[in-house]
């Protein structure tokens, strides 16, 4: 009997030590290190919780200013975007007359995030008698991240001009006040905008001229206006 019994205690030991090379069956094997992703270089990192900025800019107003031969289409245009600057802005005007129509596009604008701004364009004798106008969703040349100087223009007052009362309009002069960190010299673009009392357009204006120096300077421009003006707002950027 004690036989079997030495020969069972020996196989089990030879069976215990071939398994010491091995994993015990409950053991787990430590995993790899791993391995560090790559951080994201400054300015590059966005929360995945953040919204897209709203790349567009909307016209907020449009309307005219006529007197004589000459017609001023204008549109008051806000970039709705809150972190980039809207460049080459471009409106086209569409002038409705009496026969007719009359395409023109204003002069091309940049607009920094949050900005309103006047556009407006001259219209001479292809304009003559023009009843309305419309301003179609401006064109955008390009989005830059980041912000550009801004002028700030100011609610203005308006003087009437000579002739003071005429048939379609009359002309007129808007002055204000101007503050921006402009560089001495710069060339700015001044444009006008009149309303009448129920806030509709019926004057605009614009004359370029040249940054004296300093962060605030007074600004005037010529108008031309289809009715008496309860209002006037003075608007100016560098030109492009």
């Amino acid at each position: 009997m004690r036989r079997p019994l030495t020969a069972a205690l020996l196989f089990l030991a030879v069976t215990a030590c071939a398994g010491t090379g091995g994993r015990s069956p409950g053991t787990v094997a430590p995993s790899p290190a791993a391995t560090p992703l790559p951080t994201a270089s400054a300015g590059r990192t966005a929360s995945a919780s953040a919204a897209p900025d709203d790349q567009q800019v909307e016209v907020v107003a449009s309307g005219f200013g006529a007197y004589d031969l000459e017609v001023y289409p204008v549109a008051v245009l806000r970039n709705l975007a809150t972190a980039q600057t809207a460049t080459a802005v471009v409106v086209n005007f569409t002038v409705h007359f009496p026969g007719g129509t009359y395409s023109l596009p204003a002069e091309p604008v940049s607009l920094a995030p949050g900005e309103t701004l006047a556009d407006t364009a001259l219209c001479t004798e292809s304009c003559v008698g023009a009843t309305s106008i419309s301003a179609a969703p401006p064109t955008v040349g390009d989005w830059m991240a980041g912000n550009r100087t801004v002028i700030s223009g100011s609610s203005a007052s308006y003087a009437c001009g000579s002739p003071c009362a005429g048939n379609p309009g009359y002309e007129g002069t808007v002055t204000g006040t101007l503050s921006g960190q402009i560089p001495s010299d710069t060339l700015v673009d001044l444009s006008a905008v009149c309303v009448d009392s129920g806030g509709a357009i019926v004057g605009a204006g614009l004359r370029p001229t040249v940054w004296p120096g300093g962060t605030s300077t007074s600004g005037s421009v010529p108008v031309l206006v289809s009715a008496t003006p309860a209002s006037c707002q003075l608007y100016a950027t560098e030109s492009s």
